[in-house]
């Protein structure tokens, strides 16, 4: 099982700093999902909300008690002496690998539990005293595409001086979620989407801090993508009986290396001579691999092609390799590349030394951009 996590904020308006901070750590068993308020907006706030989160998510993860976490960081941040208020908010999100959740509020707002039939509801918590803090906190069990999200109170006060008197609350969010999560399959759209409706209700002028983060319980996807013949030729069944052996989603790009895997696979190769765009090769077709596209071209395109969204629903409905394998890559968690380092014969006479190799670069490229992406790469060269 995975846990997919998203994130999206507004800075109050006239700061260049979100006041609010989420701090996101993977351990071996679970992942810990920290959200903190600082104080007042700008600077000062980031960096509360910053410490707080740094400090509760080193301290979690190292598997130290709740109560110890809030008594150190009761501890170590100020209070404000105007207004003798919190330094900062908290919540606290760890899931493990087998779905068992727990989930600590301090002085932020409720959060959204979301089944998998869409169906939304507050989840009920057990309070209790820290010191002088008190903490709402509960210990339940997530299903496959149960999802949870936590919010900052810009999110519940969206509209408080302005479209409403007493801002959208948590009915409001509620009921707007409930539109539109069966639309995306992506946390990410859904995040975006929450914090557009509070922008548009702060009328573009942010009146808070505000934030919304989603962890998505779910079964984890993986794909493995084999470009570029190997060096040695007698290497080619060793990656083709890789590539056949993952249990994902499997993509060949390259004409030399479709004609490998057809030829290992004892499979005929059939090219799609339909441009869907004119400055994408053809896609080719191979029983047992999911997609077959050329090379280079092709995954230079796809780069951009990642650069340019922020996840997978914002790609353009089209059917070119680039889109399609640019889709493909955003929807999986981890992607295993097999990269071959023989030199293709068209590109011998640029002369090029072996680490300027162009498969090289574009592969370091689409890495780059996968991992900025939140991705798992592991590259194997041959």
């Amino acid at each position: 099982m995975f846990v997919e996590t998203s994130v999206a904020n507004l800075s109050k308006y006239n700061e260049e700093l979100c006041g609010d901070n989420v701090e996101i750590v993977e351990g071996q068993d679970s992942k810990i999902i920290v959200l903190s308020d600082g104080l007042g907006s700008g600077v000062k706030a980031n960096i509360l909300s910053t410490l707080t989160t740094k400090i509760a998510s080193r301290l979690l993860e190292k598997g130290i008690p709740i109560e110890e976490v809030v008594e150190t960081i009761t501890q170590t941040l100020p209070v404000c002496k105007e207004r003798q208020l919190a330094y900062s908010t908290l919540t606290v999100l760890q899931i493990f690998n087998d779905g068992k959740t727990y989930l600590a509020e301090i002085d932020n707002p409720s959060s959204f539990f979301i089944d998998n039939k869409g169906k939304i509801s507050q989840i009920k918590m057990n309070k209790r005293k820290i010191g002088d803090k008190e903490i709402k906190e509960a210990n339940f069990q997530l299903n496959n595409n149960e999802m949870i999200m936590l919010i900052s109170d810009g999110v519940t006060h969206a509209g408080i001086g302005g479209l409403l008197n007493f801002g959208l609350g948590w009915d409001g969010i509620a009921k707007y979620l409930k539109d539109i999560i069966k639309e995306y399959e992506s946390s990410n759209k859904i995040t975006e989407r929450v914090i557009n409706l509070c922008s548009a209700y702060y009328c573009m002028k942010p009146g808070d801090d505000t934030t919304a983060v989603i962890a998505k319980f779910r079964e984890e996807r993986s794909l493995v993508l084999f470009t570029g013949p190997p060096q040695d030729n007698n290497k080619d069944k060793e990656v083709v009986d890789k590539l056949v052996s993952h249990s994902g989603t499997k993509v060949v790009a390259g004409g030399t290396t479709a004609q490998i895997v057809a030829r290992e696979l004892e499979k005929g190769l059939s090219v799609d001579l339909k441009y869907y765009d004119p400055t994408v090769p053809p896609i080719s077709r191979l029983e047992g691999i999911d997609l077959v596209t050329e090379g280079l071209l092709t995954l230079n395109k796809t780069v951009s092609r990642i650069n340019s969204v922020n996840c997978r629903e914002d790609l353009p409905d089209k059917k070119d390799g680039a889109t399609i394998l640019a889709k493909l890559l955003l929807e999986n968690d981890n992607i295993n590349i097999l990269v071959g380092k023989k030199i293709n014969s068209a590109h011998q006479s640029l002369k090029l030394p072996e680490d300027m190799a162009i498969r090289k670069q574009i592969i370091k490229r689409l890495i780059k951009s996968l991992e900025e992406k939140g991705k798992k790469i592991i590259v194997e060269w041959f």
